[in-house]
């Protein structure tokens, strides 16, 4: 391919990344309403990061590609709900680990993380498992190409895909 026509697809795949998260977002926020947890989809997020390991908010930062300014006032909120909570490395007394608390795995348990008929699913459902295969194998790639830390690329898939 020319670099025009690279520069062409390259264009058209971040339109349609932004349509799809912008859907992903869009369920998410329904499932939580549904729901009535009373988080947002970012404090959400936030908890489903946190499920089975514990990370600072630099780190939390990284992996959710959000400025710690961003994700800040979203940590404070779940902390004084207590669905999560801060605390200190015995190792480093400058690093303070977030924790989910066992209130913050129960919201988690009342979410699902996917809705069965939301739009996403639907969409995946007409594609059939051959093409569904296939644009995960290719997404991937691309995650994998253009992340600047492959094993980072590989958890957040993981960490999204459920």
């Amino acid at each position: 391919m020319e670099s025009v026509e690279l520069q062409a697809a390259a264009g058209e795949l971040l339109s349609l990344a932004g349509k799809i998260l912008k859907t992903a977002r869009y369920d998410t926020e329904q499932r939580l309403a549904a729901c009535n947890v009373g988080i947002s989809a970012l404090q959400y997020g936030i908890l489903s990061k946190l499920n089975g390991k514990n990370y600072t908010l630099s780190e939390l930062s990284g992996l959710m590609s959000r400025e710690p300014a961003t994700l800040l006032p979203a940590v404070d909120a779940l902390e004084a709900h207590q669905l999560l909570e801060r605390g200190q490395d015995v190792r480093d007394r400058r690093r303070t680990p977030l924790a989910i608390t066992r209130r913050g795995l129960a919201v988690l348990q009342q979410v699902p993380p996917v809705a069965e008929n939301g739009l996403l699913m639907n969409a995946l459902k007409e594609m059939g498992d051959q093409k569904v295969e296939q644009l995960l194998a290719l997404l991937q790639q691309v995650a994998l190409l253009v992340a600047p830390d492959p094993k980072e690329a590989l958890e957040s898939h993981k960490d999204e895909a459920g």
